[in-house]
This record gives structure tokens, sequence and C-alpha cells, in this order.
């Protein structure tokens, strides 16, 4: 039986978990999981696939395969932008951090998005096959009266439609699941249900961590907040984040398929140039991320060093204590033991002094009896003489 994933919150998912998890705004995902977490640096992106859906308004997103550090598991990641939902035009964008943490679901989307994989410029001019329907399926009239070509139509047609729409935030969501597991299901699901444009596979071991194509994903996001339908949708996003991987994190071998991104039944709809802001944009946030980092570990560093220095203080006063509670417990056994002697030199001096009032006793009882016995025969000789 296959280990189970590791704890890496925002990239992989235990075999249990029934459902992909969905955080609708990258930002904090980013910010939540990824982005100071130092084990994504040890998570390589292998593969970044572009898709397209192949039914409604023909939604593109992006997967990307992420392996785990011990190399047994990879983490399915699927980035794109929707549009968030009002009910009225004048309604105030909502706070970037109402996001929502749930089952996955495939956003919304009614506006096409844009980029083919294989065009690094963005262009801003719309084309159509002759046997393509409108973007709107509907028909303006020219000012002479007589109707335009279907190509200009569509055109028109497609501009008049992002006229109509209002500026409204974009939502740009994460979709994240470990691989073979029931959470992935549905996500593989979603990849088998689009066509694959294009194709980014890079070398065993040489591709990009995990925080730097989240850190990709979120300046990209963040270039151009609003969603635009003729300008910054859901094309725009995934071109715009495949154009710049190819270029930050280049080695990867690009297979390029016939389906085209970037288009809504093949018509081309305008995106907006942003990879080179993008990349210089990422730049400055992985720099100063780096610097970030830094600093929390020389803050780290020096408060290690302050506990160490507090904890060796410690120490050498518990130390000092231990010495003179040890001098003071010597201090009282040399004490003890003085007093232990002076207490047998004066039990010695009491009995010498018992034995000498002993001795002179009997010497005096010896005296006594001497005398006596003297003074006997001095009596018993006076007697004799008379």
């Amino acid at each position: 039986m296959a280990p189970e994933p590791p704890r890496i919150r925002g990239l992989f998912t235990g075999y249990g978990t029934p459902y992909a998890v969905t955080i609708t705004n990258v930002e904090l995902w980013n910010d939540t999981y990824i982005r100071k977490n130092l084990i994504t640096r040890g998570c390589l992106v292998t593969t970044i696939r572009w898709y397209k859906e192949r039914k409604n308004v023909q939604h593109e997103f992006l997967r990307v395969d992420i392996l785990s550090p011990d190399k047994v598991h990879i983490a399915i990641v699927i980035a794109d932008r929707g549009v968030t939902e009002h009910t009225d035009a004048t309604t105030p964008p909502v706070n970037p951090t109402d996001s929502v943490i749930g089952p996955s679901t495939p956003p919304v989307t009614t506006t096409p998005p844009i980029a083919s994989p294989d065009v690094a410029s963005d262009s801003t001019e719309s084309s159509a096959d002759e046997t393509t329907p409108n973007i709107d399926r509907g028909e303006s009239a020219a000012t002479d009266g007589k109707k335009k070509p279907k190509a200009e139509r569509s055109s028109t047609n497609a501009s008049s439609s992002s006229n109509s729409i209002s500026r409204l935030p974009a939502r740009d969501a994460i979709s994240y699941a470990t691989l073979d597991s029931t959470a992935s299901a549905e996500l593989e699901q979603r990849c088998k249900d689009a066509d694959c444009i294009s194709t980014l596979t890079f070398p065993e071991n040489a591709g990009p961590s995990a925080d730097k194509i989240a850190t990709l994903i979120v300046v990209t996001s963040a270039l151009e907040p609003m969603y635009q339908l003729m300008h910054t949708q859901c094309y725009w996003f995934v071109a715009t984040v495949f154009e710049a991987s190819k270029r930050l994190f280049p080695g990867a071998e690009q297979d390029i398929t016939k389906h085209k991104g970037g288009s809504c039944y093949r018509i081309r709809i305008p995106q907006k140039s942003s990879v080179d802001a993008v990349c210089g944009e990422y730049d400055k946030a992985r720099t100063a991320l780096d610097a970030e980092i830094e600093e929390e570990r020389r803050v780290e560093r020096e408060q290690e060093e302050k506990r160490r220095r507090e904890i060796a203080e410690l120490r050498a006063a518990a130390e000092r204590e231990h010495e003179q509670r040890r001098a003071a417990d010597e201090q009282r056994q040399a004490a003890e033991e003085s007093s232990k002697r002076e207490r047998e030199q004066r039990q010695a001096a009491e009995e010498a002094a018992k034995r000498e009032r002993e001795q002179r006793q009997a010497a005096e009882e010896e005296i006594a009896k001497l005398r006596r016995e003297l003074e006997a025969s001095r009596a018993g000789a006076s007697t004799g003489q008379a």
C-alpha cells in the first residue's frame, strides 16, 4: 500500500479526503499555505498543461503537476480565472479575503477568455473563420444599411458584448488534490473533458518549485485584478502564466497540439500584452520574498541566540546556586563535624574528670583506711606497755 501523501496543505490531500479543495483567492492560498512554507521549495513542478474546455464558452485553465519532496506523490493544482458574480454593476468589488474553501466546483464562466500557446505576443485584433458563428450569434447593421462581413461582425459584436459587461473583480481560483486519490477524480475528469492545447515538461529535478509557480500565479492575478471580457479574461490569465513560465523557467520541452488557445469557436479573442510586466513583477516579488524570509531568518537567529544566551545564563546561575548550596552543605557538614568533635572532646574530658574524681576518692578512702589501721596499731601498742 502506498504511503500517505505528505501533509503539505495547499498542494496535497489525504487519500481519505472525498473532494478536491478549491480556494477562490490565489493570494489567500499562497499566503496561507505556500509563500513562507519552506517545504514547498522541495516540491518541484513536473508539467504545466494548458487546457481548453470543449463546451459552452470554451473556458481555459492550467493544470500543474507537482512532485512531493520524497518523489512518491504528485499534486494536481488547477488554476483558472472566472468572474465574480454581481447582480448590480455598481456593487463594489468583493474583499479579496472573502474566499471560500471547500469542495471544488468548476467555475461558471459566461464570457470567453484568450491567447495561443504558440504565439508569445498578445494580439489585440479579432479574426474569424467564415464558417464559425459570431460570439453572441447576433448581427450588427453597418451605417450604410449593408451587412458587414462575418469576421468584422464577429469583432464588432464581441466588442459590443465587452462594452455591455462592467468591469468586475476576477475570480482567480486554485483547486488541488493528490493524484490517484478520491479527491483528484473530479480534477482528472475535468481535464479529460477538455482539450490539451500545450504541455511544458520539465527535466527531472529541474522544474520550478511550488512556491515559484505560486508566486507567478499570484503576480499575474494581482497585475490585472479586474475581469474584462475582451482583455483580461481566462484566456489572458492562462496564456500569461504559461508564456511567463517558459521565460522564467527555461529548459522545459513544449508539446503543442492542433488545438488553439485564446479563441472561442475559432474566433480569436483579444488579449492584453502582459508577459513582460508579469515577469518583472515576478522578479520583484521573489526578491522581496527572499529578503523577507532572510530577515525572518535573521530575526529567528537573533532570537535563537538570545534564547541560547538566556539558557546559558540560567544554567550558569543554576550552577552557581548549586555550587553555593554545595559549599554551604560542606560548611554545615564541617561545622557539624567540629561540633561533634567538641562534644566528643567534652565527653572525654568529663570522663577523664570523673575517673580522676574516682581515683582521688579511692586514694582518700585508702588513706583513711591506713590512718585507721595506724591508729588502731598505736592504740594496741599503748595497751601492751601498760
